[in-house]
C-alpha cells in the first residue's frame, strides 16, 4: 500500500516538473501589424555573433526555445559544457541599443508569456526591429537584428512585439 502511494506521489512530482518547461519558437509582429509585413508573423533566430554571442533576428529559421515556466527563463541548448548541454539564456546586452541575445550568462532576463503566448520582459515595450547597426557579420544588413532602446531609436526602426508558439 505505501509503495502505491509513493509511486503515486512520485508520478505527479514527474508530471508538475515536466509541464514546468515548454518548447516554443517566437513569432514576431510589427506595430501596427498591418504597416510592417515584412516583420508581422515572422520568426526570432538566434545567430552566432562572437564569442558566446548569439544575436536575435527577424529571420528563419525559427530557433526553438525552452520556457521554464518556474524560474521565467528563455532558453536554448547548444553544445556541451562540463556540467552537460550549454544554455544559451535570452538577454539584452549591454548599451545603447541593447540588442537582444542569447547567450551563457548568469543573469538571464526574466520573461513572462500570458495565456495567450504573449511576451514581456523589463523594456519590452521599446523593443525595435533595426537594420545596418555595424554590427561584426553585418547580418543587419539584411536582416532586421532586435534592440531595445532606452532613448530615440532610428527612424525606420519598427516596433515589435513576440508571441510563444509552442514548437
Amino acid at each position: 500500500m505505501k509503495f502505491a502511494t509513493i509511486t503515486s506521489i512520485a508520478i505527479v512530482a514527474l508530471a508538475q516538473s515536466a509541464t514546468a518547461l515548454r518548447t516554443v519558437t517566437l513569432k514576431t509582429f510589427g506595430y501596427p501589424p498591418p504597416q510592417y509585413p515584412e516583420v508581422t508573423g515572422k520568426s526570432v533566430s538566434a545567430w552566432h555573433e562572437g564569442a558566446g554571442i548569439n544575436y536575435l533576428l527577424i529571420a528563419e529559421p525559427a530557433t526553438k526555445f525552452t520556457y521554464d515556466e518556474e524560474s521565467k527563463h528563455l532558453y536554448f541548448e547548444g553544445g556541451q559544457g562540463p556540467n552537460g548541454p550549454l544554455k544559451w539564456y535570452f538577454t539584452i546586452g549591454d548599451g545603447e541599443p541593447g540588442i537582444l541575445q542569447a547567450n551563457p550568462t548568469d543573469h538571464p532576463t526574466e520573461i513572462t508569456i500570458d495565456n495567450l503566448g504573449f511576451i514581456t520582459f523589463e523594456g519590452s515595450y521599446n523593443v525595435k526591429g533595426v537594420k545596418n547597426i555595424d554590427d561584426p557579420y553585418n547580418y543587419s544588413k539584411d536582416h532586421y537584428v532586435l534592440a531595445k532602446y532606452d532613448k530615440e531609436a532610428p527612424s525606420d526602426a519598427v516596433p515589435v512585439f513576440f508571441q510563444a508558439i509552442d514548437a
